[in-house]
């Protein structure tokens, strides 16, 4: 562990709770439907009777362990607190921690007296979660001061930091993810944007939801994505549910937005809502229908909206042998159709796009330069101005008229039109200034984001556009670099989960695209080096490493199947 945190500067924990409900508190109810209320308004109910008796440094672990129920402002947490401590703010952030922590006494403890002590906690921070529900990564270790004193002969804590301390597992189970929407303003399409609330009720949860949605996107998403609310909006009344199960949201402030921001701001609200079960809203804007043709609306009446890749195969393509092949279940089959599989090209790495059938590869030149080619999956394919001495990490955006590459180290984006020959634009990645070698990259098929592996590093970045064409990377987050170490390769299994492949004791890795949760993957069968991994949604994990090709989907009693007819360079992909 590193340096004391001196009282805890800005604070170190809590609660998204508290932020998500006080916007609900005071507006206006209606008798013809059941308000939706909040929990967690008043002051705090704390339970009766004593806590188990306690020693400081058990009272102490006690308190954390029991710090991760928001209901009734922490009451089970409060119920360690002396009198002296009643004031204490859990609204001031959330800290979420790893599950091992420790407690010992602090030095100044002696000479604290025989019934006031100074308990020290030790952990490791995974982040915090924002006012919004977005969990920001931030991992460092943290040492607290506690003071705690003997009450009635009995020790209570009369002495914290302001905020709450949550161990991981705790989090988890008294939070929910949800999946806020927010409009690519390059696509006008929707992408989906991580949050956690905590458990409730179904009621609480959509009045929950409706104010993360109102917050706007998280940084995870900065400059990458808008909101279609204008700064004006803000509930008329509740949210609410009438008597036929329709959930009832009634705006202001939203009377001024064209037909076309009026339909962006209806898709946001009820994708969002059907995040927490809400099956139909009743979308109003003054008390009139927001839209006026359609005054309730489903999922189903929204998914259009929504940024989906094509129709992905069940199984990925890879690159061996200089050709591009199809993959079975079995394994290896025959080349693909075009140049990219009959042998016009020495292939040495390729990528196919998400929509509009186009693939990229990279075709070693008998002077051994290495130069990116783009065109139709089946048919001939045309060179670009990229090439170098290394030219790889193929990944196409999500539109598919762009891939992205990296030649000697450094990124290029080419423009690929549906008419004429593809040419390169300019990206603006200074973000990844001194983040080290860039090893690969993986555009999300839904848009948005990018990952990056830089120094054996897992970086995720919000692709933010700007005028006349212009991209440019946003804020990175290095996710887990503790736990994912010596990283080589990353792809996309879903718009919230990447899986990455290590050359380490662990590896391959799931992990959430804010670094959350980490879930390793059983390395039975795998030889180091790792050096390529594919995933997409509800298909299997490829791999290669020093034997061949290996595919993993979950089962076979979590043992990797090697696929058969793969040399040591092959290369799989699914599109992306």
């Amino acid at each position: 562990m590193t340096g004391r945190l001196t009282r805890w500067a800005a604070g170190v924990g809590m609660l998204v709770c508290l932020a998500v409900l006080a916007g609900c508190a005071s507006v206006p109810e209606h008798s013809s439907v059941q308000v939706i209320r909040q929990t967690g308004d008043t002051g705090a109910a704390v339970p009766d009777g004593p806590i188990e008796d306690a020693d400081p440094l058990g009272l102490v672990r006690g308190f954390v362990n029991n710090s991760g129920s928001p209901e009734e402002r922490h009451a089970s947490a409060r119920r360690y607190l002396a009198d002296s401590a009643s004031t204490w703010d859990d609204g001031a952030t959330l800290t979420v921690l790893s599950e091992r922590f420790d407690t010992v006494f602090a030095p100044s403890s002696a000479d604290a007296g025989p019934d006031r002590a100074v308990v020290r906690l030790r952990a490791d921070r995974l982040g915090q979660v924002s006012p919004s529900g977005a969990f920001e990564p931030g991992p460092q270790p943290v040492e607290i001061d506690i003071g705690v004193v003997r009450q009635d002969d009995r020790w209570r804590i009369e002495r914290l930091p302001p905020g709450v301390l949550v161990r991981l597992s705790d989090f988890r189970g008294n939070y929910r993810s949800l999946r806020a929407w927010f409009v690519d303003p390059r696509r006008n399409t929707l992408l989906s944007d991580p949050h956690y609330i905590p458990n409730g009720r179904p009621g609480e949860l959509a009045a929950r939801a409706m104010d993360v949605l109102m917050r706007g996107p998280s940084r995870g998403l900065a400059g990458a994505a808008v909101t279609a609310f204008p700064a004006t909006a803000k509930l008329r009344s509740a949210v609410a549910e009438t008597p036929d199960g329709v959930v009832l949201v009634d705006l202001t402030g939203v009377s001024g937005l064209e037909p076309p921001d009026r339909q962006r701001l209806a898709a946001q609200i009820v994708l969002t809502l059907a995040e927490v079960s809400v099956p139909r809203v009743r979308l109003l804007s003054d008390g009139e229908p927001l839209l006026p043709d359609r005054p309730e609306l489903t999922r189903d009446d929204v998914g259009a909206m929504v940024a989906t890749p094509e129709r992905i195969p069940a199984y990925p393509l890879v690159v061996d042998d200089g050709r591009v092949h199809r993959v079975v279940e079995g394994g290896q089959d025959e080349p693909v159709a075009g140049q990219a599989g009959n042998g016009s090209f020495d292939v040495v790495d390729a990528a196919s796009s998400p929509r509009a059938g186009r693939i990229a590869v990279v075709s070693r030149e008998e002077s051994g330069t290495q130069r990116l080619l783009v065109g139709p999956a089946d048919g001939q394919l045309s060179a670009t101005p990229v090439s170098g001495s290394a030219v790889t990490a193929l990944s196409w955006n999500a539109s598919g008229d762009e891939i992205w590459a990296v030649a000697d180290g450094r990124v290029r984006r080419v423009l690929v039109p549906a008419a004429g020959a593809p040419g390169e634009a300019a990206v603006d990645t200074t973000v990844l200034d001194g983040a080290g070698p860039v090893v690969d990259l993986a555009h999300s098929r839904e848009g948005g984001r990018i990952a990056v592996v830089a120094d054996g590093r897992l970086l995720v970045a919000p692709v933010v556009p700007g005028p006349a064409g212009a991209v440019a990377l946003g804020p990175t987050r290095a996710l887990r670099p503790n736990d994912l170490d010596g990283v080589v390769a990353v792809d996309w299994r879903s718009e919230e989960q990447l899986v990455v492949a290590s050359d380490s004791e662990r590896p391959v890795v799931l992990v959430t695209i804010d670094g959350l949760v980490v879930d390793p993957l059983s390395g039975t069968n795998l030889t180091a080096p790792l050096h390529a991994v594919t995933a997409a949604p509800g298909r299997p994990i490829y791999v290669t490493d020093r034997t061949g090709m290996w595919t993993f989907s979950g089962s076979d009693l979590d043992a990797w199947k090697q696929a058969s007819g793969t040399s040591t360079s092959a290369r799989p992909f699914y599109p992306g």
